[in-house]
């Protein structure tokens, strides 16, 4: 066999090629469809997790298959040391979970079914699949590593499986209507269209890269959340956060996470509880001192309350709570010295001391002060915006 000449191992920049812009690049890929899955291993006693959509199969003879971690990943980390992992497919009811595990955090299996195979490896509990593998070679590419694995185990279950599609979790059909839903919500929020001016369907669906029937259907639901409102010729503008509307918005999510809090928390599971002690433990070590991690705080400050609705087990209810979170306008409106007054004092940890005691009144009590709390700063804003933003 001869050895491959000098040129045949150049690629790429050494040959002098362009690189493609780093955001065009991350937009055309989201644009590939993808399933939705979370790899395992443990290391010692302890077990890893990470929520991962670049797997394949590698090959029949032997069956192999192929994943691909970031190498600043805990879980790169273990399965490196442990050469071994397991690939568990989510179904489309999964979404919760697959959010869960693709967060930064040491105590990710809490509030979710799992157990340990024959081959020591943790399993999750009601996925669509699960694959086992010991881990054959390995290779670089770029920030990644490619762990090259034979199996060991596989299983599959009847369902449906979890897509991911241009940054949303669901069913094909479902992820894209999520998608325009999720990006027209953003751009309403964000005032990408001023107040008093009509949005443009043609241009935000040239920004989302979506079909514009999906975009009209997602101002029509938004309009139903008084985000916007209708207009001549069955257009739609955004609609001014007033005082009135900030009641309305915040007094519903309270209401919904009051009659959860009343009607489930007794019953909750121990991993139920230690999965939301676990969120709320990380909004109060999220310092929120630049743009950046205030985003990063707002999302997993959304994401310790929607655990708190999760308890009812409604997929539904729980999609219904977070869609009524505003909190991209005050992103957009807020100067740094009012989120200063905006955050207060922490209510997480009487919140989540309330929940472990599995206290109802206490933790009902502390949701409502918290949202009296922000609705009183966010009606002082609208006042000093002159009535409305």
């Amino acid at each position: 066999m001869t050895a491959p000449s000098e040129s045949a191992l150049r690629y790429g920049i050494d040959l002098g090629f362009p690189v493609v812009d780093e955001n065009v690049f991350r937009t055309v890929v989201g644009h590939f469809a993808s399933g939705v899955t979370v790899i395992t291993t443990a290391d010692g006693e302890r077990s890893y997790g990470t929520t991962v959509s670049a797997v394949s199969s590698l090959s029949a003879e032997p069956p192999m298959m192929l994943i691909c971690l970031n190498r600043s990943s805990a879980t790169h980390d273990a399965v490196s040391r442990a050469g071994r992992y397991a690939i568990n497919i989510l179904t489309s009811r999964q979404g919760e979970l697959a959010r869960a595990f693709a967060r930064k955090g040491d105590d990710k299996f809490a509030g979710f079914g799992h157990h340990l195979s024959e081959h020591g490896l943790p399993l999750l509990d009601d996925t669509l699949a699960s694959i086992e593998c010991v881990v054959e070679e390995t290779a670089v590419g770029g920030t990644h590593t490619i762990f090259l694995g034979r199996v060991l185990a596989a299983e599959a279950r009847d369902g449906e499986p979890l897509a991911y599609y241009r940054g949303a979790f669901g069913n094909l059909e479902r992820a894209l209507e999520t998608a325009a839903y999720e990006g027209a919500r953003d751009w309403v929020l964000r005032r990408r269209t001023p107040l008093h001016e009509t949005i443009e369907v043609e241009a935000l669906a040239a920004e989302l890269r979506i079909e514009p029937a999906l975009v009209d259907n997602a101002l029509i639901r938004l309009a139903t959340e008084s985000l916007v409102r209708a207009v001549d010729g069955g257009r739609h503008e955004p609609a001014p956060m007033t005082s009135e509307l900030v009641d309305q918005l915040y007094d519903r999510r309270a209401t919904i996470e009051t009659g959860v809090l009343e009607r489930y928390l007794a019953d909750a599971s121990e991993e139920e509880l230690r999965h939301i002690a676990r969120l709320g433990e990380q909004v109060i070590e999220l310092v929120p001192d630049s743009p950046e991690v205030l985003d990063e705080f707002l999302d997993l400050n959304l994401d310790f309350h929607a655990a708190i609705v999760d308890l009812a087990g409604s997929k539904q209810l729980t999609s219904g709570y977070r869609a009524l979170n505003v909190m991209t306008v005050w992103r957009e409106t807020y100067e740094p010295e009012d989120w200063a007054q905006q955050l207060g004092p922490s209510f997480v940890p009487r919140l989540v001391a309330a929940v472990e005691a599995r206290d109802t009144a206490a933790a009902q009590a502390v949701v409502r002060e918290q949202v009296a709390f922000v609705k009183a700063g966010a009606k002082r804003i609208i006042a000093a915006n002159g009535g409305q933003v």
